[in-house]
């Protein structure tokens, strides 16, 4: 095999995401939509907002808004070695909430989602 070869296969390769519109973002757009913190968690995008009243998650597959209402939803928080856990409630649409939560500047979040059907979500957030 010559690198001549080797090259052009491999421009090749590259040639149909060039020119598929979206094809790098078909799980929709990693974009914090409410000035939050998110993770990819299979096909879930995760948005983690501290706010004064508390933490909200957010939840959208493929920029679509996911109902939260399906979820069993838990907040962990390690700041060194406390703990804290909370609750996260359905607050709107694809809204969970902890209200009251604080966060811990540089604290480790652990979101822990549970579908319907028992299937689990995890995401981890840095605080900032």
């Amino acid at each position: 095999m010559t690198n001549k070869w080797f090259a052009a296969v491999l421009g090749m390769a590259a040639i149909p995401g060039a020119f598929i519109p979206g094809m790098a973002f078909a799980h929709g757009s990693m974009k914090p939509q409410h000035g939050g913190l998110v993770q990819m968690s299979g096909e879930t995008l995760i948005e983690l907002v501290s706010t004064p009243k508390g933490v909200d998650v957010y939840l959208t597959e493929e920029d679509e808004p996911v109902t939260a209402a399906n979820y069993t939803a838990k907040l962990t928080q390690t700041a060194g070695t406390a703990k804290t856990e909370a609750a996260l409630t359905p607050a709107g649409a694809n809204k969970l909430s902890a209200g009251g939560f604080k966060t811990a500047k540089g604290a480790k979040l652990v979101v822990a989602l549970v579908d319907k059907s028992g299937a689990k979500i995890f995401a981890t957030f840095q605080a900032n």
